[in-house]
């Protein structure tokens, strides 16, 4: 449906339409670009993005996925807050909010930052952040507007330059990553105050513990005397550092940048002189994407912080990235793998490469120039993520969740089982590709425990809940039928992507009818099996207890890792898309807001049907792609 724009569109066209200078110019001055703001807001809980003046090749992305504009929020969204903190750029044509809005019903913080073209005319960048913490979205609604000081106009000869207004906020975070102790904090205000999803952060004693951690202290200090204590060096880098907003009116900046967590730092110095452990949640490498406003006043003193964040997988870049392009590939070693790789050598170069990630040291194996790894879908430096992390794996033949699996005709293997970094456990699918006697692709995905245990456990940032999580509990014996042949001494053969293609339809579908499942083939989940076979729980998805989402629609991104012929085995991975689109109420908590699903498994085929499916769920943001998937798209 059309929704009435309003005096809002009207008034940004008018500016358009004022004289020549202004059409040609295309300047949007800040009620021009406020009124694009609220007529964005407006369309977005209407549902309807048509009533906005866009250009044809609009980008719109979503706590870091791009996705087809009227998509994701668009289907969800229910209301505007009260709340709405704007800055406003006339000189680069750009405007942000801070604002809150309603999904199915429930509140959440909502950040959005528009970009108009070349002419001024039109929108030709959304950015948004979803951070779905309902506590703080009720607290910005309690607040109702900002602080008045991020509203008063400076004049013109009292103005902090641009480009300080940005250097100085950049301080910021080379201050904060790896936080060092000794560092030049002066940067800060003395009366610098901190805002965290509407939660006051610096000087307030309230007894209460910071973030994951248990120190009771660090939220009493000033700005400066907290970066002085060097409690922020878990965050190891922040990186994509951007300024995009520089509203210099009112001398704030609002910036978007990329925190990465590797998981190394073990230990978190407290505000009293001694360290405590660093809380589960920071035992795996971890990113955060961060929306941060800053408000300077005096000589580029930083005086006023707001800011909220939101977890994307580790490793991930913004769509957004300014400067030179990721580099994907790494470097080569002179060893080799000697003469051809059939199944004994695959699986002991699997066996190697599981051994150099426990050793932290990837230089051992033989690399070809160009190597590529991914974690979780996403392309990062061979010698990170799990390579810093890693520290025990189940051995097949030892332990009772493992296996490995290996096809000659492609020069794939890959492992699947139990692992551990530092407290957490994971069940890691991993794939090496050899090719020419040397490793030129090492692929994993890694399900990580999901517990709600003290300071937030190692839950998932301000994700919603699965219909099944493990929790890290007991997974049991790996299902024996996936380590043997199928029939002594001779090759299983079997059209995999036919069958895959079957299976995979069948998920998107609801429906087992057309899909070749064994009479009495099972099916397990994040560890849970139901009663029902495979083709009655893919029939009810949602009602089956360790089914996916009722309201799941396509399976995309689909990928055969290895097809093991001889044992008949299938390692394969899609995503899964639930936009959680609700006309009915009450929405579960599970469905209520859109998610993607990463869900690696296992397939086993015997005699053209598939008897034992072993699958994992880990939760992605709506829309998220593998960088392999994107890879195969160009």
């Amino acid at each position: 449906m059309k929704v009435n724009t309003g005096k809002g569109l009207a008034a940004f066209w008018a500016v358009m339409t004022l004289g020549s200078t202004h059409a040609r110019s295309g300047d949007c001055d800040r009620s021009c670009l406020e009124a694009l703001i609220s007529d964005y807001l407006t369309a977005l809980v209407a549902h309807d993005p048509s009533s906005l003046p866009t250009t044809p090749d609009v980008k719109y992305v979503e706590n870091n996925q791009v996705l087809p504009l009227g998509t994701g929020e668009w289907l969800v969204a229910g209301s505007t807050g009260k709340y709405r903190h704007t800055f406003s750029d006339p000189e680069s044509g750009q405007v942000g909010t801070i604002t809150t809005i309603t999904e199915n019903g429930v509140g959440t913080i909502y950040i959005v930052r528009l970009q108009l073209d070349d002419d001024g005319r039109r929108i030709s960048e959304i950015e948004t952040q979803i951070t779905r913490d309902a506590d703080g979205a009720a607290l910005y609604e309690k607040m109702g507007e900002p602080e008045s000081v991020w509203l008063q106009a400076v004049t013109p000869e009292q103005r902090i330059p641009r480009a300080t207004l940005i250097s100085q906020t950049n301080k910021y975070y080379s201050g904060m990553e790896r936080n060092d102790p000794n560092g030049n904090y002066s940067f800060f205000d003395t009366d610098c105050n901190r805002l965290e999803d509407a939660v006051q952060t610096t000087n307030i004693d309230t007894g209460d513990p910071y973030g994951h951690s248990n120190d009771t202290v660090f939220e009493s200090l000033g700005c400066e005397a907290q970066f002085q204590t060097g409690f922020l060096g878990f965050v190891t880098k922040i990186r994509e550092r951007r300024f995009p907003v520089v509203d210099e009116e009112r001398q704030a900046v609002l910036a978007i940048t990329t925190l990465d967590h590797n998981g190394t730092v073990r230990e978190l110095p407290s505000a009293n002189g001694t360290s405590q452990p660093i809380p589960a949640y920071f035992d795996v490498p971890r990113t955060l994407q961060a929306a941060e406003a800053f408000r300077l006043r005096g000589q580029g003193k930083l005086w006023r912080i707001e800011m909220t964040l939101t977890e994307v997988p580790y490793g991930m870049s913004s769509p957004f990235h300014e400067g030179a392009p990721v580099d994907v590939g790494g470097e080569g070693t002179e060893k080799t793998i000697d003469g051809p790789c059939g199944r004994a050598c695959l699986e002991k170069e699997l066996d190697r490469v599981l051994d150099a990630l426990l050793a932290h040291h990837p230089a051992t194996l033989p690399l070809a120039e160009g190597v590529r790894y991914s974690e979780n879908g996403q392309f990062i430096p061979l010698g990170d993520g799990l390579w810093e992390t890693l520290g025990d794996v189940a051995v097949p033949g030892v332990n009772d969740y493992a296996a490995r699996f290996a096809d000659p005709s492609t020069g794939t293997a890959a492992y699947w089982g139990l692992t551990r970094e530092q407290t957490t456990p994971g069940v890691l699918a991993l794939r090496i590709k050899v090719d020419r006697g040397q490793i030129t692709e090492i692929e994993a995905i890694d399900v990580r425990a999901e517990s709600t245990g003290a300071r937030g456990g190692t839950m998932t940032l301000l994700r919603p809940p699965l219909p099944i999580e493990w929790e890290g509990n007991s997974l049991g014996k790996l299902d024996p039928a996936f380590q043997q042949n199928k029939t002594a001494g001779r090759m299983y053969r079997f059209s995999t992507n036919k069958l895959m293609h079957k299976y995979f339809d069948g998920m998107q579908r609801h429906s087992g009818r057309r899909v070749p499942f064994a009479p009495g083939c099972t099916r397990r989940d994040n560890g849970a099996r139901g009663n029902l076979t495979c083709a009655a729980q893919m029939e009810g998805w949602g009602v089956a207890p360790n089914g996916l989402y009722r309201d799941t629609t396509v399976v995309r991104d689909r990928r055969v890792l290895v097809a093991d012929a001889e044992r008949g085995v299938v390692l394969a991975v899609a995503m899964v898309d639930g936009p959680a689109a609700r006309e009915l109420a009450p929405v579960p908590e599970t469905e209520r807001v859109p998610s993607t699903f990463m869900v690696p498994q296992l397939i086993k085929v015997g005699n053209g049907t598939i008897e034992r499916v072993e699958g994992m769920v880990k939760w992605m943001p709506f829309g998220y792609t593998s960088a392999w998937g994107l890879e195969g798209r160009s």
